[in-house]
């Protein structure tokens, strides 16, 4: 999948893949893990569990550029880049390392990648646990 941005002073080409996943559990990365991953990427992946369910996501490998608008992982509610954004991570800017619960049962990931040198890569595992009340040992957001 190829994605062209058209800027006034620069044309972006991204290149990525998108994915969806509807296992309870499951991973995402970026390209080339655990190696860099390429400039220009655009990747994301599409979380769905069924409706009893919220979503545990936590990354256990995290590497990015450290400045902001640069390299960088959004989490939207919802199944797509158009529902309530939730955080931003970047290099300066880490996930919690006890991560973070989603209190819906489907989330949006989208990894961006600029063309000014790439880092070394991330990976992370998600897990729906039952929506009974129950608090987990991580930041909800």
């Amino acid at each position: 999948m190829a994605r062209i941005i058209d800027n006034p002073k620069q044309i972006y080409i991204f290149l990525g893949y998108n994915e969806t996943l509807t296992a309870v559990n499951g991973t995402l990365q970026s390209t080339n893990c655990p190696r860099k991953y390429s400039d220009g990427q655009y990747c994301f992946w599409r979380i769905v569990v069924t409706t009893a369910k919220q979503l545990h996501l936590i990354f256990s490998n995290f590497s990015l550029q450290n400045e902001n608008n640069t390299d960088a992982i959004f989490v939207y509610d919802g199944g797509n880049a158009k529902g309530k954004p939730l955080k931003v991570f970047h290099g300066d800017h880490h996930p919690p390392e006890e991560g973070i619960c989603i209190s819906s049962n489907r989330i949006f990931v989208e990894f961006k990648s600029d063309n000014a040198g790439s880092f070394h890569s991330f990976s992370a595992s998600y897990n729906g646990v039952n929506n009974s009340g129950e608090w987990f040992e991580c930041f909800y957001i």
